[in-house]
């Protein structure tokens, strides 16, 4: 039994020191930034790609009515990264045909905005709704 922890410990070692030294020598990207535009463009489709489908999965909380609100506090990371990928990418990298990107951040701030308050909304009308017709009676 012991034997087997070992083996497993050591796997893990293993793999985890493979993936430290994958991530911390990154060579391909270092050759490919030239210059600060370059390497604003690289960054800036690192962080897209880090943050997207991070945001996507944040949006499983307009599921439930309860964590909707939750949805309006996450917002500011696609807000965020618009700013960022926009300084990096459009002003930095001197490219305005990426406009795109930051634009896709700023669409992602909008829809978690808009389903946060798409709870709160409804109970409002809902109970202004029963004040109308309380009062009519």
């Amino acid at each position: 039994m012991s034997q087997l922890n070992s083996m497993e410990r050591n796997s893990v070692v293993f793999l985890a020191s493979i993936l430290l030294v994958t991530i911390f020598i990154p060579s391909p990207a270092q050759g490919l930034c030239l210059g600060p535009e370059a390497c604003g463009i690289i960054v800036g489709i690192w962080f897209s790609m880090l943050t997207v489908p991070l945001c996507i999965v944040v949006f499983l909380f307009a599921i439930w009515p309860k964590t909707r609100t939750w949805l309006q506090v996450f917002a500011f990371l696609p807000g965020l990264m618009a700013i960022l990928t926009g300084y990096l990418m459009v002003i930095q990298g001197q490219r305005l045909d990426l406009i795109f990107i930051p634009l896709i951040h700023v669409g992602i701030m909008v829809l978690m905005i808009r389903l946060g308050r798409l709870g709160s909304s409804w109970e409002s009308n809902k109970i202004e709704s029963k004040d109308v017709s309380d009062e009519s009676e």
